[in-house]
């Protein structure tokens, strides 16, 4: 019997909120920090913790099967040139993984942030790691009391390039209690939302090769045109930017 209007909550309850409180940021990058390539990029997959994303995923890997596709780790730039793990994989068959990787990114319960900078606009890496920075404390503090209702905020990220981890710290570290924040190991290959991060990337600098009048033989090989490139990914994935 209960004490002095003491309230019992079930430990599936309690269990349910501790995860809801827990926010996934998930990382990748493309391009070089020095912007030789005259591009670079950073993307952030959101995902609260406690919204299920292997439902979608096993939707995936059974449509892989059926349609005798095999299930690569998504790698954007290899899958668009047939390198690493795609190189044994015909363009056809590719063009269709391509497909289905779309297919499943608009399934997940995610939402994505895109930092995009040129030669233009940033001359060389100190450069690009200040604006980084300032950018992602921008974008915490633009939505503080979002990140702050959650108790633990999860970043992974592979420590590619020193930019984007110093830049990562400083921002996180400087917006949120420094408990709060866990860095974690990242494994590409493992960790699908990873991948999910280097297919927005993917997708955002071929939106800017369309935009700038710049795309390659490669890219028109693989999207086709600006229109159908439009309706059949960027549209798609950019109904989840957040």
């Amino acid at each position: 019997m209960l004490q002095n209007g003491e309230v019992r909550t079930s430990p599936f309850l309690c269990m349910e909120d501790r995860l809801a409180r827990r926010l996934n940021l998930h990382i990748d990058e493309t391009g070089s920090q020095d912007l030789t390539e005259g591009y670079y990029a950073v993307s952030i997959i959101i995902h609260e913790h406690e919204h299920d994303v292997e439902g979608s995923i096993a939707s995936y890997k059974e449509r892989l099967a059926t349609a005798g596709l095999p299930d690569i780790p998504f790698h954007g730039s290899e899958l668009l040139h047939g390198h690493g793990e795609y190189a044994a994989v015909n363009t056809g068959d590719r063009k269709r993984l391509l497909s289905q990787y779309a297919r499943l990114v608009r399934s997940l319960p995610v939402k994505y942030k895109v930092f995009v900078y040129t030669s233009f606009e940033v001359d060389g890496r100190e450069a690009l790691e200040a604006r980084l920075r300032r950018d992602l404390v921008a974008f915490v503090f633009d939505r503080l009391s979002y990140f702050q209702s959650f108790e633990e905020i999860a970043v992974y990220y592979d420590n590619g390039q020193g930019a984007v981890s110093a830049s990562l710290h400083a921002a996180l570290e400087y917006a949120l209690a420094k408990d709060v924040v866990d860095y974690r190991e990242a494994d590409h290959a493992a960790r699908r939302l990873l991948q999910v991060a280097d297919y927005a990337c993917t997708i955002e600098r071929v939106a800017h090769a369309f935009d700038t009048r710049t795309e390659t033989s490669t890219q028109t090989r693989f999207f086709g045109s600006r229109r159908s490139f439009m309706q059949s990914y960027a549209k798609q994935l950019f109904r989840i930017r957040f």
